[in-house]
């Protein structure tokens, strides 16, 4: 008969790793942009600050408890700018939240974009945001997403 420290030390093992295994099965949030606002620069700054809303969709059947999250922001496949927030929220279970975060890019990429536009006012923006959440307890420490869309004028 094996010994009682090795059969628990085994049922122990079991139930860790299907405890990973559901944790680890989360599915990426759908991560969209819903708006998109300018903010006052600082004079003198060559940088500049957008205020993003962000809708996160859940698929998961389960809450998921977010501390933070960092993203890239790319509009019609060129690199707008990088935000992260560590305002924490709540996902909830086959459900959606939506957040503010402040993102920051040089005052030539803005540029950049809207040289690109001034020929098509009234043309929808292709956007891509991805990034990662940051979770604050379990054994997945992060969820990637990444998401493609358009902005319309």
């Amino acid at each position: 008969m094996p010994n009682r420290p090795a059969r628990l030390f085994a049922l122990l093992l079991v139930l860790a790793a299907a405890g990973c295994a559901s944790v680890s099965s989360l599915e990426a949030p759908e991560v969209r942009v819903t708006s998109l606002q300018l903010l006052e620069p600082a004079p003198g700054s060559l940088e500049q600050r957008f205020a993003v809303g962000l809708r996160l969709v859940n698929p998961n059947n389960r809450a998921i408890a977010v501390d933070g999250l960092d993203f890239e922001l790319e509009l019609n496949n060129r690199r707008l700018a990088r935000g992260v927030t560590n305002n924490p929220f709540e996902l909830p279970r086959l459900g959606e939240a939506e957040t503010l975060v402040v993102v920051t890019t040089s005052v030539f990429d803005v540029l950049r974009q809207a040289i690109d536009f001034a020929g098509r006012p009234d043309a929808a923006m292709d956007y891509r945001v991805r990034g990662r959440l940051h979770l604050g307890s379990g054994f997945v420490r992060t969820v990637p997403f990444d998401h493609r869309g358009k902005l319309l004028p």
